[in-house]
């Protein structure tokens, strides 16, 4: 069984006696698929004691212990966790021990099924003895346990990140996220960029988002205001300008002038139907050149 060099893989101390123990730590190595772990049998306490000194005052009966080819110890839902390290095959299970809150609930969850582990499947120490039929309600009992456990920890990782609302610096994660979006404090006010448009006699006329972007609007808004940070809402309005120049329907034939603008709303104002800005800001103005696309056309 233990067939791992001293120089690599882990030494595991665990209870022997326990089946779901033995089940547990063998879907590891066939997930890993190839030896990862030197298993110990915590009840053999003169060998553990002779072979790992610094466990001598662990509570090895209630926690399997892992220590490493450099001597550190690992307890418990950490030593499971330290495990997961050692095969690029059980890294996509890592998320689930390093999810936000899984350092808190976690060891809780391994206790619980640190008490209750001979229950989960047939002990090996000759009290409960083995039958098909109780072998099968033990490996009903072990998945269950191991479902109960997986759905505890995502169910904390969604949880974890609300306590987000009361930090003074909250961040904001995927996938599990805060939904600031629906809990940040909004202001009186909201700020956004658009396209406008004016006719010979200075009437506005409002430019589709299509004319500056592909995608919905929210994520056409985010590439003009992107544009305008780095200083190129003239070169956006010349290339709307452009695409102005060559529509042929109304309002569009009538647009003489192309202006990106940054225009300040309060939101009680416009949504009681009274849209108009409260202050707007013209970050670029270009005019639309219908004569050289008309001369093109005729060439």
């Amino acid at each position: 069984m233990n067939r791992v060099p001293r120089e690599t893989g882990l030494d595991v101390v665990y209870d022997g006696l326990c089946r779901f123990c033995e089940r547990s730590l063998a879907t590891v190595q066939r997930i890993a698929r190839r030896p990862l772990l030197r298993l110990h049998d915590a009840n053999d306490h003169g060998t553990i004691k002779a072979k790992f000194p610094m466990l001598a005052d662990a509570d090895t009966s209630n926690a399997m212990f892992v220590v490493t080819p450099r001597g550190e110890v690992f307890r418990g839902f950490f030593a499971y966790r330290r495990i997961m390290w050692e095969s690029p095959r059980l890294y996509p299970l890592l998320p689930l021990f390093y999810a936000p809150g899984a350092g808190l609930i976690g060891p809780l969850i391994y206790a619980w099924v640190a008490r209750h582990r001979r229950h989960f499947g047939c002990s090996l120490d000759g009290v409960a003895q083995c039958s098909v039929a109780s072998d099968r309600v033990g490996r009903l009992d072990w998945a269950k346990g191991i479902a109960g456990a997986l759905g505890a920890l995502l169910l904390a990782a969604t949880l974890a990140p609300v306590a987000q609302n009361w930090s003074p610096a909250p961040r904001d994660n995927f996938p599990f996220s805060y939904y600031p979006m629906f809990s940040a404090k909004r202001s009186d006010t909201y700020h956004v960029s658009y396209i406008v448009g004016l006719d010979a006699h200075g009437q506005r006329h409002q430019i589709s988002h299509y004319f500056a972007g592909n995608g919905g609007f929210n994520q056409t808004r985010r590439q003009i205001d992107k544009l305008i940070r780095n200083d190129r809402a003239t070169t956006l309005c010349q290339a709307i300008a452009g695409a102005i120049a060559r529509e042929a329907e109304p309002p569009y034939t009538e647009v003489a002038t192309v202006q990106i603008v940054t225009g300040a709303f309060r939101f009680a104002d416009y949504f009681r139907a009274n849209k108009a800005p409260l202050a707007e800001r013209v970050r670029a103005s270009c005019p639309v050149a219908r004569g050289q696309w008309a001369e093109r056309g005729t060439r």
